[in-house]
């Protein structure tokens, strides 16, 4: 693999968001799990979380949490991904607690531990409407949690749920105040205090910032606000104190031509069956990038560090940036640099034709 294109990595960027946020979420005596998922178990953001004081890490990938705990034993890993049946072996090795939604897996879950005479910490997952994962009859919760805690390998740290990952639904005081609700019948089930109420990711932190998260919440999943900050301006918060320039992707230039804005032809469909839309203004200089769908996700989300740019679009392995109002004399073979969302960080982690650079 050639040097470009790279994924550069600010670990003292990624470790002032995981103090700050750590201590915003601690004066609110909230307990913060950090999630590395979103940039694929990257050592540096691992490394980086630790430092800035986290002392429980998640992902939805066991392999990432193998790596976790090979490096730092002592850190509470959670598995956020309902688990497998096929993996279940694996998930007691490597995860300290899990979210569960299936009395199927709870009661094989309790069996193997038993075989193995260790503990499991679960989570119980409530689906409040955004019907990804989750219990959504309350009876069938209440009988998962009195069996969790009937059982002698399981121990049962905790309710939780997910909003806005699939159905879109906005974290409130409305559902937030369910999910406490649920977590006192339980507690009045099971005659203790729960551990954990995990109220949701990054997506809930509005409600903490305004003063508004419910009373009960304890605990809450976050990877996006601490890798970027996207989600601020999709979910209409700042939290201030915070990078959002911790990932750069860098890119080369292949060719720079002026040529139309609109296709010539008859348009059909592009390479991945959809039909796109094109403005005619005229002729525009452009550079085509090294760069594509297949390294970075939806590239039009990429936002140019140099002044005068406008991404365009690409292809699979090639994406297509408007220079014409640039004024740096860009030519074949510079680097062009990009801040990013969090699908395009998804992608470039996760590609191993894309170099990874700590800075």
């Amino acid at each position: 693999m050639g040097e470009f294109p790279k994924l550069i990595i600010d670990s003292n960027k990624l470790e002032n968001n995981a103090r700050c946020m750590k201590d915003v979420l601690d004066k609110s005596g909230i307990h913060l799990t950090g999630v590395v998922k979103g940039a694929n178990g990257n050592g540096s953001v691992i490394d980086s979380f630790v430092k800035g004081g986290l002392i429980s890490l998640a992902s939805s990938r066991l392999p990432q949490l193998k790596k976790i705990k090979e490096e730092y034993p002592d850190i509470y890993t959670l598995d956020l991904r309902i688990p497998m049946l096929s993996e279940l072996e694996e998930l007691v090795e490597w995860a300290d607690c899990s979210l569960n939604s299936e009395m199927a897996v709870l009661e094989e879950l309790e069996k193997l531990c038993s075989s193995k005479g260790i503990k499991h910490d679960v989570l119980l997952m409530c689906d409040l409407g955004d019907l990804r994962e989750g219990f959504f009859n309350e009876e069938d919760l209440f009988e998962a949690a009195k069996y969790v805690e009937d059982c002698e390998h399981l121990y049962l740290k905790g309710i939780g749920t997910n909003l806005g990952c699939y159905g879109s639904i906005q974290p409130d005081t409305t559902n937030l105040t369910k999910l406490v609700t649920l977590s006192k019948n339980i507690e009045k089930i099971i005659n203790r205090s729960l551990d954990w109420v995990s109220g949701g990711a990054s997506t809930s932190l509005p409600l903490v910032l305004n003063n508004n998260m419910p009373d009960g919440i304890n605990h809450l999943r976050i990877g996006n606000n601490l890798l970027l900050r996207d989600v601020e301006e999709y979910n209409d918060y700042t939290f201030d104190g915070l990078y959002g320039d911790a990932f750069i992707v860098e890119a080369e230039i292949i060719e720079i031509k002026e040529k139309p804005s609109y296709p010539i032809g008859t348009i059909a469909v592009d390479a991945f069956g959809n039909k796109p839309t094109y403005t005619d203004i005229g002729i525009r200089k452009r550079a085509l990038l090294a760069l594509g769908r297949q390294d970075v996700g939806e590239m039009t989300k990429l936002i140019p560090q140099q002044e005068g740019l406008k991404v365009i679009g690409g292809s699979s392995d090639h994406t297509i940036v408007d220079i014409t109002e640039n004024r740096d004399n860009l030519k074949i073979g510079d680097i062009l640099s990009f801040e990013m969302e969090y699908e395009n960080l998804l992608y470039l982690s996760s590609s191993e034709h894309v170099g990874k650079e700590e800075r």
